[in-house]
């Protein structure tokens, strides 16, 4: 038997995952907490603010797969966040606090 990767469901406070998630593009990430860009994948945290990264969410998941399970080899405890969610809800949030 051989492990996948499988998306699954989880009704988390979005709050909580936006303050401890690296957005991770082509070539480096991006602190959803304070904006920090150049952060590389590797980072456990935030070399500006220092906040902990237990999310990473990949804009091109595809690209990202073998470096998937590489990270969590070295990281157990990290979590794989849909980037696609997570900018749908971070921009219905913005909006709220924009039209009250």
């Amino acid at each position: 038997m051989s492990k996948q990767f499988i998306r699954l469901y989880h009704n988390l406070f979005f709050d909580e995952i936006k303050q401890h998630t690296l957005e991770y593009g082509a070539l480096s990430g991006m602190c959803s907490k304070c904006k920090e860009i150049s952060v590389r994948l590797e980072a456990e945290s935030c070399p500006k603010c220092g906040t902990p990264f237990k999310y990473i969410a990949f804009q091109n998941i595809r690209e990202h797969l073998p470096k998937m399970a590489r990270l969590l080899g070295e990281r157990s405890g990290i979590q794989f966040v849909d980037y696609q969610d997570f900018k749908r809800i971070e921009g219905e949030q913005k909006a709220r606090s924009i039209l009250g």
